[in-house]
């Protein structure tokens, strides 16, 4: 996994609770994320498509919630020419992208028990990722509940099991973090050696993926 989650790097999913820093749950983060696109002026669709054509369509409804098509993002200049990525030189090339000098994401260069890069992702209701380099892989992860906030774990653990469809590139397993707390996070995979292109895909996948989660599981989650 990306990083070892600190004590106070609690799950998005939780009961509510009288404390006044509450952290924000799950639920938080989508209806952040559907407000900031409602208020931008946009309206929700839904497609029907073959999968093997969801990266295009991701493409596609990025510049179409822009009010016109622009000039799209050249990301390939960031190659990595088969050199396996440092912690430190991938936070240097996503730090030069437009996602990241626009806002849409937001760095931070964490230093926990295994260095990681955080990312809130602005456009999804400042829902934070981590990423992290482990040898030939990289590494992106995201929190999704705790065990304990689940009412069936069974019932839970089979729909997970049958969930590769929904959550293309991505999957669901469950970790300790830093105070000993049990949770399911959601996390994806790539070679070290991927080009940035892929790194950023792999990032807005997982991030997709989570939302789509939280849509998915949560009747079976107590809030």
């Amino acid at each position: 996994m990306p990083r070892k989650k600190a004590a106070d790097d609690k799950p998005l999913t939780g009961e509510k609770s009288s404390s006044p820093a509450k952290p924000k749950t799950t639920a938080d983060y989508v209806r952040d994320m559907r407000t900031r696109l409602r208020d931008a002026g946009l309206v929700k669709r839904e497609f029907w498509i073959l999968p093997e054509n969801a990266t295009a369509l991701r493409g596609i409804e990025k510049a179409l919630r822009q009010p016109f098509l622009g000039e799209r993002i050249k990301l390939e200049a960031f190659m990595t020419e088969n050199i396996n990525w440092t912690i430190n030189s991938l936070h240097k090339a996503l730090s030069e992208l437009e996602v990241v000098s626009s806002g849409e994401i937001v760095l931070t260069l964490a230093e926990n028990a295994e260095q990681s890069i955080k990312l809130n992702m602005t456009e999804f209701g400042d829902l934070p990722l981590y990423l992290a380099v482990s040898g030939d892989q990289i590494l992106v992860d995201a929190t999704l509940v705790e065990v304990s906030r689940v009412k069936d774990p069974a019932v839970f653990n089979s729909l997970v099991l049958r969930s590769r469809d929904l959550f293309p590139l991505s999957s669901v397993g469950i970790e300790r973090v830093g105070d000993g707390t049990e949770v399911y996070c959601m996390f994806g995979a790539l070679s070290a050696a991927s080009t940035i292109t892929v790194i950023v895909q792999e990032i807005y996948t997982l991030a997709e993926n989570v939302i789509r989660a939280v849509e998915a599981f949560e009747d079976h989650i107590h809030v």
